[in-house]
């Protein structure tokens, strides 16, 4: 069984870059990947969102498929540790029904939350724009 909190501890940006990478490779063990959607809690929160990145994006497309629509919310501020490697990644994602239906669903709530940022960095991924 891996262990959770002891991963995240590891990952956390303060910890030498040889801790963070042994969490990153004890992460890949890790089957329910949801943990490293953008965690807020008191121990794990932007300290450890740029490294859940990285293992986001070795993900496969199957693998990420239940979570797009969080993927894309992390899009909506590309100063966000992560954001930039999540962007990257979801423009290599290639089942186009799946992409469609989340793409649709963060569009409808970027404009009834009336931000504009977050609609067009959307706009960006679905034009296949480097940022």
């Amino acid at each position: 069984m891996v262990d959770i909190d002891y991963i995240m501890n590891l990952i956390d940006w303060n910890k030498d870059i040889h801790e963070q990478k042994k969490g990153i490779e004890m992460a890949e063990k890790v089957e329910n990947i949801n943990v490293f959607l953008q965690p807020c809690n008191k121990n794990s929160n932007k300290n450890v969102w740029n490294n859940c990145a990285i293992i986001l994006s070795k993900r496969t497309d199957e693998e990420l498929s239940p979570y797009l629509v969080e993927l894309f919310m992390w899009l909506q501020d590309m100063n966000w540790p992560g954001a930039l490697r999540v962007f990257d990644r979801i423009q290599r994602y290639s089942d186009d029904v799946s992409y469609n239906i989340a793409y649709g669903i963060c569009i409808k709530y970027a404009q009834a939350l009336s931000d504009d940022i977050w609609e067009s960095n959307l706009k960006k991924i679905k034009r296949n724009i480097d940022y």
